[in-house]
């Protein structure tokens, strides 16, 4: 089976098709402005899993996790 490509406007519209798709041993790439953005594979391509593992850059973020904007909350109690 083919990869297809999709972009991500008309991927939320066809949501559940490529599901299907990943689901019977395809792969869907969703693409942003023709930039990939993400992928679907099935969920038992163990391959898949072994060779691309997740690294610590995937989760990586330019944002402090605990800089936000308490403001207005110092006398919640």
């Amino acid at each position: 089976m083919s990869t297809q490509t999709i972009d991500i406007a008309d991927a939320r519209e066809h949501l559940l098709d490529l599901i299907t798709t990943a689901s019977e041993g395809g792969e869907v790439v969703i693409l942003d402005n023709g930039k990939p953005l993400a992928r679907l594979i099935p969920a038992n391509d163990s391959v898949a899993y072994h060779s691309h593992p997740p690294t610590a850059a995937e989760f990586w973020t330019d944002d402090e996790p605990l800089a936000w904007d308490a403001e207005g909350w110092e006398n919640v109690a």
